[in-house]
């Protein structure tokens, strides 16, 4: 495992998932816990957490990027529906105007935030304390020789 070559998206992934998963246990409603008041989505929204947190894990245990750039496309594809259903918590509620709590902010940012480090990641190609790539050397054309015929 090298810490080294986790870069800002996988921080954050880090951080959104942590974030979501503690937002479940934090209250969203007055008196209700995301994972009292949420059916499904609380479910889903683990997962996402998941997701996100194998993110760093991958990217920092593979040799080959092919599972860290998979889970990336993942994130990034699943990140935009756990947005999507912490906005329609926060719109639609549950408890009939119960006033809503930190939980469901919190929630919503760690949904957010994971959202945009699957796109970190997949953008961000450098990994620091590497060198970037060395531009290959430019060398003009050969000459055509004047007796040659095409």
């Amino acid at each position: 495992m090298d810490l080294r070559r986790l870069r800002a998206g996988e921080w954050l992934a880090l951080a959104g998932g942590v974030a979501l998963i503690v937002s479940l246990f934090l209250p969203w409603y007055e008196g209700a816990t995301g994972y009292q008041a949420l059916t499904v989505v609380d479910v889903l929204l683990t997962l996402l957490a998941l997701l996100a947190l194998s993110l760093p894990v991958l990217q920092a245990t593979r040799d080959s990027p092919a599972l860290p750039v998979g889970a990336a496309v993942l994130t990034a594809s699943f990140g935009i529906l756990g947005v999507m259903l912490v906005l329609f918590r926060l719109i639609d509620d549950p408890f009939a105007g119960a006033e809503l709590r930190g939980g469901a902010w919190i929630g919503l940012a760690a949904a957010v935030a994971i959202e945009a480090s699957g796109w970190m990641s997949l953008d961000n190609e450098y990994v620091r304390g590497l060198p970037p790539d060395i531009e290959p050397e430019l060398r003009p054309a050969p000459r055509i020789a004047p007796d040659a015929q095409p």
